[in-house]
């Protein structure tokens, strides 16, 4: 008798164990109130439970410029360089620096961190002068949204000064330029900074199908809106988007026309325009030459 009740309270305990056990794997298994299925349309997607975009989707979203705010417009940085040129949306790259008070016109030697970016870039082991022959420059400019904002430039160190005086003549005077980088966020590619209807000045290069250092080589060369100033040779329009701007007696906002303020701002300190040449015809270029 004794034995018996010793199994039957053994089994006892063994069932109370298995029965916790049970409740404790299955409320391990079950959604607790922290879980939102995916199908649970009456929380997904609200302000409490946020869902997020797939990595197409934010892509989507980052490169759609409808998706930025008047902030991102307005900042600019040169010192992020990672974007991806494919994607690249010139709307997004302008910063500011709170601790300046716009307009601000400035030079100084190159900074370690923009040596570093140009180098291999813009800057090659053939170029044949040192970092010092250049200089960093930074100017305020007025965007096509009419906002002041910051933009940033390489050229010879000889005409530094000159070209602050040339960016504060041609800011005071509010005409628009959509966006003043280093070449270096396009690859040194004229192709993606024309595209992206960019501004820029120096980038060790060869004029193309010859073996003559571009003016550009030289931090001596400076371009400016090139969507609204394309260049043309025959056929050939560059960017593609500057088929708009062929019209020249169609004046718009950007547009570089003889006596408007980037043309005298050039021009009257002894600048060459490619607007006057034949062939090829290179509306948003200018050019020291000595």
């Amino acid at each position: 008798m004794k034995t018996e009740k010793v199994i039957v309270a053994a089994i006892t305990v063994i069932a109370f164990i298995a029965i916790t056990i049970s409740i404790i794997w299955l409320s391990a298994s079950l959604p607790g109130a922290d879980y939102i299925s995916e199908s649970s349309p009456q929380l997904a997607g609200s302000d409490e439970y946020p869902t997020y975009p797939s990595a197409d989707e934010e892509s989507m979203e980052v490169n759609n410029d409808e998706s930025l705010t008047d902030e991102e417009y307005f900042y600019s940085n040169e010192n992020n360089g990672d974007e991806n040129n494919d994607n690249y949306h010139a709307y997004n790259e302008y910063p500011y620096t709170p601790a300046e008070i716009l307009p601000v016109f400035k030079r100084e030697s190159l900074p370690e961190h923009i040596i570093e970016q140009i180098t291999g870039v813009t800057f090659h082991e053939s170029t044949p002068f040192e970092y010092s022959f250049l200089t960093y420059v930074t100017v305020t400019h007025v965007n096509f949204q009419g906002e002041s904002v910051i933009g940033h430039l390489i050229v010879a160190d000889e005409i530094g000064d000159e070209v602050l005086d040339i960016f504060r003549e041609i800011y005071e005077s509010g005409f628009p330029i959509y966006s003043i980088r280093l070449i270096d966020y396009f690859d040194a590619s004229d192709y993606y900074s024309m595209a992206a209807n960019n501004s820029h000045a120096f980038n060790f290069r060869y004029i193309a199908g010859t073996n003559v250092i571009s003016r550009h080589g030289f931090g001596m060369a400076i371009d400016i809106n090139p969507i609204q100033n394309p260049y043309i040779r025959g056929e050939t329009i560059w960017p593609a988007a500057g088929v708009a701007y062929l019209d020249r007696t169609d004046i718009r906002p950007g547009m570089i026309v003889q006596g408007c303020p980037v043309y005298n701002s050039f021009i009257s300190r002894g600048w060459i325009w490619g607007g006057h040449w034949t062939s090829p015809r290179d509306y948003h270029h200018f050019e020291r030459r000595n």
